[in-house]
């Protein structure tokens, strides 16, 4: 089998990446997911059990299995109040606290959701769970914030779960730039907008019906294309991705001349 081709990677991924959402409801059929905010420290933890598993058979050689496996999150909170009303917590901190401030047993568990979110980067792991909560206020100086050391420990299993900014969703032109261009065609056109996450093949952008030459996704907002040839006139441009193809509006007019 020959070497696999290698291929640099680009840009890192952050810590901050990660959202956390509480269920309101505690239900797994209906869910309120409710955003935990102002979280300054995340890390998702597992501690796996592993058993020696050697037999006669290996020669010598040991062998060990997965046999358990806990699952955590810990996790640093700020405790900041609302924008609209400053003697209001955050509602997911408070939905945290209340759970386990004095709380044991089943009064003492949350249903949470934990996903990446790096601005135009993977939607690809998302979890969710059933997790006891521990709240211990850090306190310290006069000076100094107000955090909270939070861990959520696992009860039962983390499963993996679609990702909750994945489902397309059709997409919207809010303006191109230009708006018209030779009948040659050749030229570059900016397609503004908005839901272009998930266009891709020789289909995804069109001018008048016809393949754009070329397009690059510059972000869920905007789309460089190498406009086609057409005949003079004016046409839509449409932008397809899973959900389905953008409405022809004033906005997504292009005129050839």
């Amino acid at each position: 089998m020959p070497v696999p081709n290698r291929v640099p990677l680009g840009a890192s991924t952050t810590a901050r990446k990660w959202y956390l959402d509480v269920d309101t409801n505690f239900s797994t059929v209906s869910p309120n997911w409710v955003g935990v905010f102002g979280i300054t420290e995340f890390q998702p933890k597992s501690d796996p059990t592993m058993q020696d598993d050697s037999d006669y058979d290996a020669r010598g050689y040991g062998s060990e299995t997965k046999t358990a496996e806990k699952w955590s999150l810990v996790m640093k909170v700020a405790r900041k109040v609302t924008v609209a009303d400053a003697t209001v917590y955050d509602a997911g901190q408070e939905y945290l606290r209340l759970r386990a401030i004095g709380k044991m047993g089943p009064d003492n568990s949350v249903h949470v959701r934990w996903y990446e979110m790096t601005p135009n980067g993977p939607r690809v792991e998302a979890y969710d769970g059933i997790a006891s909560v521990t709240w211990s206020p850090d306190g310290g100086k006069m000076s100094d914030l107000d955090i909270v050391s939070v861990t959520l420990g696992g009860q039962g299993a983390q499963n993996a779960i679609t990702h909750p900014n994945t489902g397309a969703v059709i997409p919207v032109i809010t303006g191109l730039t230009p708006a018209g261009g030779l009948a040659a065609g050749g030229n570059l056109l900016r397609i503004q907008g908005t839901n272009f996450t998930g266009v891709t093949g020789a289909t995804g952008v069109k001018v008048g019906g016809t393949n754009a030459t070329s397009y690059d996704l510059i972000s869920d907002g905007l789309i460089e294309a190498i406009v086609p040839a057409h005949a003079a006139g004016q046409v839509d441009v449409v932008v397809t991705n899973a959900a389905g193809a953008s409405a022809a509006t004033a906005t997504t007019k292009y005129t050839y001349s």
